[in-house]
């Protein structure tokens, strides 16, 4: 490529990302370009797809992974023609499928009309690209790039297909997710006439590499992280993580709230912004130490790395003032344990009404929890996938049920909202666990329900249950069937580009009861909280006593406990043991500990279903009417305000 001193670079955001909130990636990179003093511009295209076919499909392909292959199947057509993919075939095989299905997915009826799916096919996605391709054309880019997550591959290579035949002086870049690895190699191995280069993981050094190279006239080949076709040959030297945080610029959105007053003004279409991203930090420090079983997370970029909490306070405060908004949410996958405290305190002095979302790791203490939620962080993510001890050992998640049951309490008495699935389907599984989950879930119907049924587990790229799938008796492997219509025989190893598989176990015990089980639980106790009233059960503290409200079943019924009942339920707030308990209240309750009255009135409270126990440890179930930090209660019981000493040790993976 001749040297350009100031190579204008056009960035898109294609379908189906969500057209509720901006990427972030491809606003570091603008920043950059930005930094280098190139002209840059970025088209959020999922916008233009959303404004013509409507928020209810954009969103339902969006964010359904049911829809995944096919939506990126209408894209593939443009490509690869209808007839080469089997694309009616396909479509009818689809139709037919959700049709069966919209009884008990009422959404899913509308994608199981065939004339529909076509119509979608034939004339809203040629038309798109048409469109797109125009406006591209008169922004007169040198350089073209995009950014793709899951079910952006074909929409892009699509559109870029038809840039190059149109201008193939034009640089095609890609990059994201579904580039990464394997995938992105065999994506540019296949289609080399459409790519020029493919980005792997993190590239803002690569990316700063490239623009320096593209303004001085240097070849582009050779850069670490990024694939080159030389002599029709696949070339990449491996790159590297970003090492320092704080070296990445701070996401630049002006694009995006650009094209959503650009169509507004064409279409009318408003578009609501449901968060801004910002990001905290990368990496996962528990998956560097444990890789959860069925997380696809790349290894290569599982190393933790966090921006000084100066630089996050500073960046939540500029995006909230520069886009007038309160609500934003980090893309860390998750939030750092050694900062957070300080970046909680420093968000709470801010005194604004911001709503933060994050995601984190479910072994918070109850302080932390308080400190988060007067810090605006609203809405969460625990990665809460079980409620059975050995099946959360078996994903390698290193906790207990109990642990999982104490913080959902916590987030219940602070306000915040916990968005979890329950996971099923893991090898090595037994039938008995979830018969055992399902008669613990009665006990918890006060809490936060999941947000979905059951889910079974996909077999994704990177993940343990795929790169060391034989230790799991993984028999068979092959893409996910709703991708397999996506290129041509022959084109491209479908094992290489392939970020979703189905796959075929040994030692997952059959669906049976247990499953049916399960399924209506979850199924009632969701339907519980989206009544007027969802279940309660909680405490008040009166002089000298608690009087406690349980309306979990519905009959309800109420509890008046005292003296030791009281305490060893307040204490209890945390989870403890008889052995933790019996030093506690030696003092204050000598004779009831020396004789065993102590371990009585445990046993009462546990038949009581006031108490939950796991092993040595309980736990107090119902919650707190008015929070209460560990400390406070401590105080209130022992008039001290010393934390126990003896708390469950984090369960070890097997």
């Amino acid at each position: 490529m001749a040297g350009i001193e100031k190579p204008r670079v056009l960035f898109l955001d294609m379908p189906w990302a969500t057209g509720q909130r901006p990427s972030i990636a491809l606003a570091i990179l603008r920043q950059l370009c930005v930094e280098n003093n190139v002209p840059v511009q970025v088209f959020y295209a999922n916008l233009d797809m959303a404004a013509s076919v409507g928020f209810e499909v954009a969103g339902r392909f969006a964010d359904e992974r049911q829809l995944y292959g096919l939506s990126e199947h209408l894209f593939s057509v443009d490509v690869f023609g209808k007839e080469t993919l089997q694309s009616d075939e396909y479509l009818r095989i689809l139709s037919e499928g959700y049709q069966n299905e919209s009884k008990r997915d009422p959404w899913k009826t509308r994608f199981a009309d065939l004339n529909f799916l076509r119509h979608l096919r034939d004339e809203e996605v040629p038309q798109f690209l048409d469109k797109v391709l125009e406006r591209v054309l008169s922004a007169n880019p040198d350089i073209v790039g995009f950014t793709a997550t899951f079910n952006q591959v074909m929409s892009s290579i699509a559109l870029a297909n038809r840039i190059k035949k149109v201008r193939p002086e034009i640089q095609v870049l890609m990059g994201g997710a579904c580039f990464d690895g394997e995938m992105g190699q065999e994506y540019h191995r296949a289609l080399p006439h459409i790519i020029d280069h493919v980005f792997m993981g993190e590239a803002e050094e690569s990316f700063r590499a490239y623009l320096k190279r593209v303004k001085a006239g240097e070849p582009t080949d050779g850069i670490p992280g990024v694939t080159s076709v030389i002599n029709g040959e696949l070339v990449l030297i491996p790159g590297r993580p970003l090492a320092n945080m704080n070296e990445s610029p701070s996401p630049d959105y002006d694009d995006f709230f650009a094209e959503k007053e650009r169509l507004f003004k064409e279409t009318g279409r408003v578009f609501n912004i449901e968060f801004i991203p910002f990001e905290s930090s990368r990496g996962c420090w528990w998956g560097a130490k444990n890789h959860c079983v069925f997380c696809g997370i790349n290894p290569e970029l599982m190393g933790f790395r966090a921006k000084d909490v100066d630089r996050v306070i500073r960046e939540i405060v500029t995006l909230s003032a520069r886009y007038g908004v309160v609500r934003l949410t980090a893309t860390d996958w998750i939030i750092s344990r050694w900062h957070c405290n300080e970046l909680f305190r420093r968000l709470k002095e801010l005194d604004l009404d911001l709503e933060i979302f994050y995601e984190v790791r479910a072994d918070m203490k109850k302080g932390q929890i308080k400190l988060m939620r007067e810090a605006g962080v609203a809405m969460i993510q625990p990665g809460i996938e079980s409620f059975s001890t050995p099946l959360l050992q078996l994903m390698k998640k290193g906790t207990m049920a109990i642990r999982h049951v104490q913080f959902l309490r916590w987030c219940k008495e602070y306000g915040i909202d916990a968005s979890y699935n329950i996971l099923a389907c893991f090898p090595g599984e037994q039938a008995e666990w979830y018969f055992e989950m399902a008669r613990l879930i009665p006990h918890l119907r006060h809490l936060q329900p999941p947000i979905n049924n059951i889910v079974p587990i996909e077999m994704h790229r990177f993940a343990p249950l795929y790169e060391k799938r034989e230790s799991f008796g993984v028999e068979t492997h092959m893409i996910r069937p709703d991708y397999a219509f996506n290129l041509p025989a022959g084109l491209a190893d479908p094992q290489k580009i392939a970020y979703f598989f189905s796959f075929r176990s040994n030692r997952i015990p059959p669906a049976g009861d247990y499953m049916k089980t399960m399924e209506a639980l979850i199924d009632s106790w969701q339907a519980a909280h989206r009544q007027k009233q969802p279940p309660l059960y909680e405490y008040m503290i009166g002089a000298g006593f608690l009087r406690v409200t349980d309306t979990r079943q519905d009959e309800g019924r109420y509890l008046h406990l005292a003296d030791l009942h009281q305490d060893v339920v307040l204490l209890c707030d945390e989870i403890s043991s008889r052995r933790t308990l019996a030093a506690d209240l030696s003092a204050r309750y000598p004779r009831e500990v020396a004789d065993g009255t102590l371990d009585r009135v445990i046993d009462e409270l546990v038949a009581a279903d006031v108490l939950m126990a796991e092993g040595n440890y309980l736990l107090t179930l119902p919650i707190g009417r008015r929070p209460r930090t560990t400390e406070e209660l401590r105080s209130y019981v022992l008039g001290k305000t010393e934390v126990p000493q003896e708390v469950p040790a984090q369960a070890q993976p097997a």
